[in-house]
């Protein structure tokens, strides 16, 4: 996926300006291929199984929890109880692997990053200035932009699962980045 075969060091501007820009795009626009070790199949087949963990906790939770309902508390059991077990599973497949710029986690990078400029515009909203949120904006996109790229890449240990929260935080990120845009304009509007 990546032209470089050993990645620039974190800290060199080669690595900001060449090969983290460069790697962002071959993520976004790359086809679709499937992940070693891992098939369609037993991909899909996990997310079912949580799926249908899912289903059991949140139909048994309330009935467990309001009315003190025996099947409430089996159903809850067996819900969260699975999806534990599915977490260790996923996490335990992939705990000697080492995380790769190959396997960046592209929604999950654009969330800090849209997050932190969330977090910047709201302090410039509390304080009615734009000038601060603008300033605070950008230490934030900053801290983001850090913490996206740190995330990206080690939140991949988190096996078939890394694919459920990549897409979920992508779609997250879409949220934030339209809410920024909205408070900025209210901001500027103000």
């Amino acid at each position: 996926m990546t032209a470089d075969p050993i990645p620039p060091k974190f800290l060199s501007l080669e690595f900001h300006t060449g090969f983290f820009p460069r790697l962002l795009r071959d993520r976004l626009h790359r086809k679709r291929k499937e992940s070693e070790g891992t098939t369609f199949t037993s991909n899909m087949e996990m997310m079912i199984l949580l799926a249908v963990c899912l289903i059991l906790a949140v139909i048994g939770i309330p009935s467990a929890v309001a009315r003190g309902s025996i099947p409430g508390y089996i159903l809850s059991l067996l819900g969260i109880g699975g999806i534990v077990a599915l977490i260790a599973l996923s996490v335990g497949s992939q705990w000697s692997t080492r995380p790769t710029y190959d396997s960046f986690l592209v929604g999950v990078f654009f969330f800090f990053v849209f997050l932190g400029i969330l977090i910047g515009i709201s302090v410039g909203m509390s304080h009615h200035s734009f000038l601060l949120g603008a300033c605070a904006s950008l230490v934030c996109l900053v801290t983001g932009y850090i913490l996206g790229i740190f995330s990206g890449l080690w939140a991949q240990r988190l096996g078939w699962m890394a694919m459920v929260i990549n897409a979920l935080a992508g779609f997250a990120a879409i949220i934030l980045g339209i809410a920024a845009i909205i408070l900025l304009f209210a901001l500027a509007l103000k």
